[in-house]
């Protein structure tokens, strides 16, 4: 496992992009978090539902800008893919167990392929 400064801070950029993004209700920051292919998972009532990134950009533009609050809980990497899971909290939302997983692109910079989410 490498988990240098510079790896970690990359991969943590990100994550603070998608932070960003809901407190000013930026689908142009998310867009900058994430890869144009990347899904957004969570279950409920025991059904798994995945769907297109740009849902959760659109829920973000509805909900408008708000108060964004995270915690890094941990921080895994393997080569070039991280796993993060984060506590976060939404002000107009609530409170969420979120699982990113990320992968490092040619440039060096790190960006979110998938979501997944539980509510606290």
């Amino acid at each position: 496992m490498n988990k240098n400064n510079e790896t970690v801070q990359g991969i943590l950029n990100a994550i603070e992009l998608y932070a960003e993004s809901g407190r000013k209700a930026s689908r142009e920051l998310g867009e900058k978090a994430f890869t144009k292919e990347a899904i957004m998972s969570w279950v409920e009532k025991g059904v798994i539902t995945t769907v297109p990134i740009n849902t959760l950009f659109d829920v973000l533009e509805q909900t408008g800008e708000e108060e964004v609050s995270y915690t890094v809980e941990d921080v895994t990497v393997a080569g070039n893919v991280a796993f993060v899971r984060v506590s976060s909290s939404f002000s107009k939302l609530t409170t969420f167990n979120d699982m990113f997983t990320l992968a490092q692109q040619e440039n060096g910079e790190w960006k979110i392929v998938s979501k997944i989410y539980s509510v606290k």
